[in-house]
């Protein structure tokens, strides 16, 4: 068994990730989010949705939503239809700073990982709800 068959848990998403935008500084959505968090307990993610630029939303198994701020530049070259897992650090599968995204840019074995700069409690993005303050573009 490979080294990241142990410790992941992989979801697929197909024509529900946004496509890549390009956004320099997105300071236009920072006063929309929650409080930054330690870490996703549980770290069991039910869904995500691809943000601007190096942002995932992901929703926990208590439907609540988060922001995941990655490491500049980690999904780049990444498809719409990429994979998605997470490499835990601990033995409680919660999400943190020191979780590993492992992300194949178009299916098939994880390709490269990113780090999590930030954690921050989010409304749904737009995919989820129309009236979200969450722009796509």
């Amino acid at each position: 068994m490979n080294r990241w068959a142990k410790t992941a848990v992989v979801l697929t998403v197909a024509a529900t990730a946004t496509p890549l935008a390009a956004a320099p500084d997105d300071t236009t959505q920072a006063a929309v989010f929650g409080e930054e968090v330690p870490s996703i307990p549980g770290g069991e993610v039910v869904q995500y949705f691809r943000g601007k630029g190096d942002v995932l939303y992901v929703q926990d198994r208590a439907a609540r939503w988060y922001r995941l701020d990655l490491n500049d530049g980690c999904l780049k070259n990444t498809r719409r239809d990429f994979t998605l897992a997470f490499g835990y650090s601990d033995g409680f599968n919660r999400i943190d700073h020191f979780t590993k995204v492992l992300v194949s840019p178009g299916g098939g074995t994880m390709h490269f990982s990113c780090r999590i700069d930030a954690i921050h409690r989010s409304p749904a993005p737009p995919q989820i709800d129309s009236k979200s303050p969450i722009s796509s573009d």
